[in-house]
Order: structure tokens, then sequence, then C-alpha cells
């Protein structure tokens, strides 16, 4: 490598760190703002009875998410990241099999895309009571929740990214001497799985936000029954730091997810960096 290339390679990360701190300055002024918003609000409600003093502080919350942290947090988080797991694999797979098929077959999309498309408005806490008496109150019906969630929302993806080869390519690689099945996997199965990719980081939050849905049901243990625990006891600031630690840990997760996807499919950054 020359001295240039070397300079150039160098240069990457200053460069790809001083395009991205604009948005971090903001986001973290924007963060600053709910704060500083939320403090005053507390404040401003002290003494006003009711609910209206209901309002823990940011201190008296950060105490309590200090508090869980240095307890049970660890263990609640495995559990619950247990639970999300086994859903969003299998709700992933299930989506990009059947979008396959879906895709593909004329006749069955016809038949069977109304019914998925029937189906996903219905909210996750309304398929509680069937998970229940389906699966009991174990981990499978946890498990189903979040994996239901996580289909509903990748089958639209898979079946968008297998339809998506223009039959001009496909006609194309037909009389250069592919076979069927040489056509699928070098054509139709990327697309896909491309597709399917994108859909199963979209599919993150609507998976982990199940998790805390089906342990607030019945669970001994994750994030869902540690919130549902301290709201029985009407402590409003574990309340709040359960909630913040959900929603941290989700936003972790996605930021982990972001990252891997534009590994994996850098032209979606390069494009959408080229965007005015």
């Amino acid at each position: 490598m020359t001295m240039n290339g070397a300079a150039a390679a160098a240069s990457r990360p200053a460069q790809r760190l001083a395009a991205r701190l604009p948005g971090l300055l903001l986001g973290c002024a924007g963060a600053l703002a709910a704060i500083a918003v939320w403090s005053l609000a507390s404040h401003a409600l002290q003494g006003g009875g009711g609910v209206l003093n209901r309002l823990p502080g940011p201190l008296a919350v950060l105490r309590e998410l200090a508090r869980y942290v240095e307890g049970d947090f660890a263990r609640d988080l495995v559990s619950s990241l247990r639970v999300f797991a086994i859903g969003w694999v299998l709700g992933v797979v299930a989506a990009t099999l059947i979008g396959l098929v879906l895709g593909r077959s004329a006749l069955a999309g016809a038949v069977f895309l109304p019914v998925v498309e029937a189906i996903r408005p219905v909210s996750s806490i309304a398929w509680v009571p069937l998970s229940i008496v389906w699966f009991g109150f174990g981990l499978g019906s946890k498990v189903f929740l979040v994996g239901l969630a996580v289909f509903l929302v990748v089958i639209v993806y898979a079946v968008d990214g297998c339809s998506r080869v223009p039959t001009d390519l496909e006609r194309t690689a037909s009389m250069l001497g592919m076979r069927r099945l040489q056509r699928f996997r070098h054509l139709i199965l990327p697309s896909t799985l491309i597709e399917v990719l994108i859909g199963s980081r979209v599919a993150l939050m609507a998976g982990w936000g199940t998790v805390i849905v089906a342990e607030l049901v019945a669970a001994d243990s994750g994030l869902g029954a540690h919130l549902i625990g301290v709201e029985q006891s009407y402590d409003v600031p574990a309340v709040m730091a359960a909630m913040i630690s959900f929603g941290l840990s989700g936003f972790v997760m996605n930021a982990l997810f972001t990252r891997l996807e534009r590994h994996i499919v850098p032209w979606r950054r390069d494009a959408t960096q080229d965007a005015p």
C-alpha cells in the first residue's frame, strides 16, 4: 500500500465521525431537552394531589434504575432476550419460507396474502388469550406472541423481495441456459434475503415490544415480570426505571443490527449518503 493509500485509509474513520457528529449532537440535545422538560413538569406538578404528584423527577428514576441494574437487571434481561431471540428467529425463518411461496406462486399469493393482510392489523395483545389456551403460561406462549409479531412484519418484505426480480432478467437468465433451480439460487433467493434482512431489523422493535406484553401476562422472570411487580406496589419511579431499561435495551439492539446491516448491504448506506 502506498503512503497516499495508507493516509486515505487512516482518514476514513475521522471522516465518518465528522459526518455523524452533527446527528450525534442533535440527538444529545434532544435528550437533554426532554430531560429538562421532564424535570420542570415534575416540579410543577408536585403537590397537585391525585395523579398529578405521581411524576417523579429524573434523579429519583435514575436512582431506581441504578438499583435495578445492580440487582436483578442482568437476570431479567437474559430471560427476556431468550424469549425474544427464539421468537425472532422462528418468525424470520417462517416469514422467509412462506414469503418465497406466496411471492413466486400467483395462485398461493392470491389466496393467502389477503388473509395475512387481514391478520396484520390485529394487536399482539389480542392474541394473548389464544396463546394461553394453545400453549399455556410457559415459554411457548411468549415465543408464539413474539414470533407472530415478527412474522407479520417480515413476510411483507419477503414477498416484496421475492417478486421484485424483473421478468426480463429471469427471461434472459433462462435464455442463457440457467435452469429453474439456478435462477432461484442466484436471482430470487438473494433478492429475497436482502429484503428479509431489512424487514428483520424493522421487526426487532415489533418483537421486542411484544416481549413485554407476553411477560406481563405470566412470567416469573424477565423485564416484563419486573415491570408488573413494581407496578403492583405503586412504585412509580421503579416503573419508569423499568420502562427506561427496556427502551435502552431495544435501542442498543437496533443500533447493533443497523451496524450489521450496513456491513452486509453497503450499497444502501451509500445510497442514503448520496441522497439529497
